[in-house]
């Protein structure tokens, strides 16, 4: 279109509304097709008075049309709040409000009424002042506010796109489900949800879970007595092709939605921090009562009982003004930053993790994936790069070390067509061109878009294939089953195809192809040699699948999920590669550095698993690799043995997933687990946070998740824990700060005003300090970047405390140095020679009163660099200058607390200083940079958290987050890596019993190892005891202070 003008639209003769009222009136009727019947006779007619077709869909060119005419799928954007909301909200709070009223009637005061010395020129200055402050502090934290709820919303409209198959100009492509159109034709398949309200056309077994719009818990079956596909429901079983009727708003979902409108509900962490801000208020409170009598106590003992002065009522704004400062001692130690900080180091961190491939679902796993202890990954795409290619091939009795290259390797006509057909036809996935990369992407199952590419490097056009035959009925794979079978329509009969893993296709096998494409039995002995091909395939990494057919002409087809799937005629066996990740290896390696135990759980076979395990470094010195069959057979007894050491679960079905992952929750573990099917979701919700894949994940998996990786990556995950431990730590160092800002300036205030007869901080001084150390802190410190270093020490523990031991001998330490040099200040100061003091007693006071006021700022200043490093790090300064936001916060307080010292005259009640004052505030400031170097050198240990017995705790609740939260203190005492090796050497493994493989490794010699051997053999010791009490209990009982059996063990001492 040389002109640029836009396409002619289509002449739809059907209005969008009345196709919305098909659906909205389906149940008027017994007939719920009687709608669809009277108006378009069936889906097929209604498809071509939409101008689609059934089989091609809609012309891509007619989409912008289709928009415009039916309108958009996409949501509608949710309104923002406006600044002024967020600030009027900021002025809600309480204190705020006192202080306000406060200074309305101090400057009525002042005004009317100036207290002794005072003039009415004058008298309104501090009230104003005061105001001003207020806004200051109120429009920073609704610019605070406004920018994370515009983050948020962002993030929640990334959240719910989802990707959906649909069929356009005769082509599959996948798209967002935001570009869906009435007319589109749309291909659905188990566990994926309805992006739009459709019609059915046709399918296989379509069940679908329509109680997210009905409230029906039961599944109900979709065909031509039933055809409205609900928007927002799920497929649960079986396949459907349907075409868009109803989208956006006029969709049944998109009614539903436009009613509710969802809430921002705090994660875990925010409540506890809220806790601890409400406790230090009271505290604070209680401080300013006590100010606030002494202030009122000592002025009428001075005016009225010494000087014998008589009330007047100028001297109501003396009390005023006690009151305010008071007042202001509140603001101050109220520490409402703690719940911002986490807001801000969340929302901060959601941003950059959508960066890292990690798009978060719920805020709370963010916090929780600081604290996690272990990780369950899948492999294929997780690990592996999901690129499969077939690279070797048994077909017919033929063997081929390499893919075959042209159609004639394969040798007989007969036996290509069946493998074709075998590999095309009994499968869904497909294969599309990217328009704007022009590569080919695959779309579905990975293994099946391996043997389409070999189809289509053989010459074979896999979807001509597909259109040529009819498919009858289609049995889908499952993880129970491990195969999937398609039963095709041939001349004069019914021809099934069957294909899935190896060993149980040629388990069903009882014939097999020859050369020339005939069947002949198939002896034990060929069947074990063929085993043996499969078992030397699967030790060099390879994915293995066998294919096999059978002719059912003669044979009823069962409704239910198995199909007739014995007596199969061997058809082929292929070998698939699936590369690892190059950056795998590093990753595992980092996070076992970290502390954290990596599992991998496949449907591959023990071999293939094992060899891909090694060579990520997952399955390492002790570790267990079992097979899934065998693994839901242990007993408690051995499984509670087991479980720690378990690294390899191979044809591991989603119940093993399941059953790992609460066992390790209810040991203490801090459990992140991925998955991609439908069969997933219980796990994924089971753990402590569950990653599903954005790629291969179907819509249920994702729904479940807490955390979709964009990239189906591991190093993604990595990233998520060094995320995780950044927003825990940020929350740790703005704490370590504020509270010795908190402590400092209520001492320094109340003993001030109790010795002095007025606090040596102003109200506007003390706003100002609530500036510097709750929102201005909190964007500094809760948006430092993660560092590598994050990896280098073990997870915080369920039980780790907020405030750890190390934290709390760096805020004693500076808040003692802090409150000696501010009292030497207000008490002392004037002494020192060279400072040179105005001879005028009022006026020394207010140099004296600002140098203690320029002191302190200046202290948190250099305190906030010490803040960013928790532990015993000497270098504080490491990343500063990376830390862009830091650094900013930092020079926009040092340029504001100079302008106020040097021009805030009565504003600010300062004066202006001279350099060796102003050296002297630097000076001492400075000092507690060396000090919390020196203060790290004082040899404190956190205390380890007790891992409880038992400690699983329910996804959700308060306690979910408790890696991060708990009540305890210090580290998670939790086994590392080395520590799950076995207590002592295995010298025989009965893998015939158990079908596992364990690492020999050697004694542990370390104290602390003995040590901790010592004191189970005491606990068994226990339980021996206390077992001969009762009925000779027959359970093996582990003795590891001799040689023993134990169950199928054998330990050495």
């Amino acid at each position: 279109n040389t002109n640029h003008e836009r396409p002619s639209m289509p002449q739809f003769n059907v209005s969008p509304d009345d196709l919305a009222d098909l659906v909205t009136n389906r149940d008027q009727s017994d007939d719920i097709a009687a709608g669809l019947k009277k108006q378009f006779g069936d889906a097929k007619e209604l498809t071509k008075k939409l101008g689609a077709d059934p089989k091609n869909g809609i012309d891509s060119k007619e989409v912008e049309s289709r928009q415009e005419h039916f309108g958009s799928n996409k949501p509608a954007e949710k309104k923002s709040r406006s600044f002024f909301s967020f600030f009027f909200d900021a002025l809600k709070d309480k204190t705020l409000i006192i202080l306000c009223i406060s200074s309305v009637v101090s400057i009525a005061l002042g005004v009317a009424l100036p207290p002794p010395g005072e003039s009415r020129s004058t008298g309104w200055i501090e009230g104003t002042a005061i105001l001003i402050a207020v806004v200051v502090v109120a429009s920073v934290t609704s610019i605070n506010d406004y920018q994370k709820d515009r983050k948020f919303n962002q993030l929640s409209a990334a959240a719910e796109d989802r990707t959906v198959k649909v069929i356009r100009s005769g082509k599959q492509k996948t798209i967002s489900t935001f570009d869906i159109v009435v007319g589109d034709v749309v291909q659905l398949e188990t566990g994926d949800y309805i992006p739009a309200d459709m019609v059915y056309i046709k399918g296989q077994d379509a069940l679908v879970d329509e109680s997210a719009m009905t409230g029906e818990p039961e599944g109900v079956h979709k065909s031509d007595e039933d055809p409205y596909l609900l928007s927002n429901c799920m497929i649960l079983d079986g396949m459907a092709r349907g075409v868009v009727i109803a989208v956006g708003s006029r969709s049944q979902w998109g009614q539903i939605k436009a009613t509710l409108e969802k809430g921002e509900t705090q994660t875990p962490l925010q409540k506890k921090l809220e806790d601890l801000a409400e406790l230090i208020g009271k505290l604070g409170v209680g401080a300013a009562i006590l100010t606030f009598i002494a202030l009122v106590a000592k002025w009428s003992i001075t005016s009225f009982a010494i000087e014998g002065q008589t009330w007047e009522w100028n001297l109501l704004g003396v009390v005023v003004n006690f009151l305010i400062t008071s007042i202001t001692i509140i603001v101050v130690a109220v520490p409402e930053g703690l719940p911002l900080a986490v807001t801000i180091s969340l929302a901060y961190s959601m941003l950059q993790m959508m960066k890292d491939q990690n798009l978060v679902r719920h805020l709370a796993a963010c916090e929780t994936m600081g604290g996690a202890t272990t990780i369950c990954s899948d492999k294929t795409g997780t690990l592996t790069q999901n690129k499969m290619t077939v690279v070797r091939l048994y077909v017919a009795g033929k063997q081929f070390d390499e893919a075959p290259k042209k159609k004639e390797d394969i040798g007989d006509e007969k036996v290509f067509s069946a493998l074709m057909e075998g590999m095309c036809v009994n499968g869904t996935a497909y294969l599309q061109k990217n328009e704007e990369t022009g590569k080919v992407e695959s779309v579905g199952a990975k293994t099946e878009c391996a043997l389409l590419l070999l189809a289509q490097d053989l010459g074979v056009d896999y979807q001509q294939l597909r259109d040529d035959n009819e498919v009858e009925k289609v049995y889908p794979f499952s993880s129970e089953k491990k195969r999937m079978s398609s039963v095709l329509k041939k001349e004069g009969g019914k021809m099934m195809h069957c294909k899935g893993a190896s060993e149980v296709i040629l388990e069903r096998c009882t014939k097999m192809m020859t050369e020339n494409g005939d069947e002949e039995d198939l002896p034990e002995g060929k069947k074990k040699e063929l085993g043996d091909l499969i078992t030397k395939w699967a030790q060099d990494g390879l994915r293995t699948l066998s294919f096999s057919y059978k002719d059912v002409s003669n044979e009823s087809l069962p409704d239910n999920k198995e199909g007739p799937d014995d007596d199969l005629v061997l058809m082929a066996i292929v070998g698939i590669e699936d590369p690892l990740r190059p950056e795998v290896p590093d990753s595992v390696k980092n996070c076992q550095k970290a502390g954290i135990t990596v599992r991998m759980l496949t449907g591959d076979n023990l071999l293939t698993a094992k060899k891909i395990a090694k060579n990520c470094g997952i399955f390492t010195e002790g570790g267990v690799a079992i097979e899934g069959p065998k693994f839901r057979n242990l007993s408690e007894t051995e499984l509670a043995e087991l479980a720690p050491k378990i690294q390899v679960i191979a044809r591991c079905s989603p119940e093993d997933k399941l059953t790992l992952v609460k066992h390790l929750r209810e040991m203490g573990e801090v459990v992140a687990v991925t998955g991609d099917g439908t069969n997933d979701a219980p796990q994924l919700r089971e753990a402590d946070v569950g990653f599903a894949m954005g790629i291969s994940g179907t819509e249920v998996a994702k729904e479940a998740s807490d955390i979709i990786l964009l990239d189906d990556n591991f190093s993604s995950i990595e990233k998520a824990v060094m995320w995780g431990r950044n927003v825990y730590d940020s929350i740790r160092k703005f704490i370590q700060f504020q509270v010795t800002v908190n402590l400092v300036a209520v001492i320094v205030a109340f003993i001030g005003s109790v010795t002095t007869g007025e606090s040596p901080l102003t109200a506007v001084q003390l706003l100002w300090v609530n500036l510097i150390m709750d929102t201005m802190a909190a964007l500094a410190l809760a948006t430092e970047p993660p560092t590598k270093d994050l990896m280098d020490r073990q997870p915080y523990g369920r039980n780790s405390a907020l405030i750890t031991r190390k934290m709390w001998r760096n805020i004693i330490g500076q808040g003692l140095y802090q409150l000696g040099v501010l009292f030497f200040c207000l008490y002392g100061i004037q002494g020192i020679a060279f400072l040179e003091f105005p001879q005028d007693e009022v006026q020394a006071g207010h140099v004296t009163n600002t140098i203690v006021f320029n002191t302190f700022v200046f202290c948190q200043v250099f305190n906030e660099i010490n803040s960013r490093k928790l532990e015993d790090e000497i270098n504080v300064f490491k990343g500063m200058l990376k830390a862009r936001i830091f650094m900013g916060v930092i020079l926009f307080t040092v340029t504001v607390q100079t302008l106020l010292v040097e021009f805030g005259g009565k504003f600010s009640s300062t004066v202006g200083l001279s350099v060796a004052q102003w050296a002297f505030c630097l000076g001492v400031a400075f000092i507690t940079l060396p000090l919390g170097v020196a203060l790290r050198f004082i040899p404190i240990k956190n205390v380890e958290a007790k891992k409880s017995k038992g400690g699983r705790t329910k996804k959700g609740s308060d306690e979910a987050a408790e890696p991060l939260m708990g009540s305890g203190s210090g580290k998670v005492s939790r086994k590392s890596p080395k520590e799950h090796k076995t207590r002592g050497k295995y010298e025989k493994v009965h893998s015939d019993t158990y079908d596992l493989e364990m690492q020999e490794v050697s004694p542990p010699t370390s104290p602390k190892d003995n040590w901790r051997k010592a004191q189970k053999v005491l606990m068994q010791v226990k339980v021996v005891s206390a077992l001969r009490k009762g009925n000779r209990a027959t359970t093996p009982i582990l003795h590891r202070n001799s040689m023993e059996q134990v169950g199928p063990y054998t330990f050495s001492k």
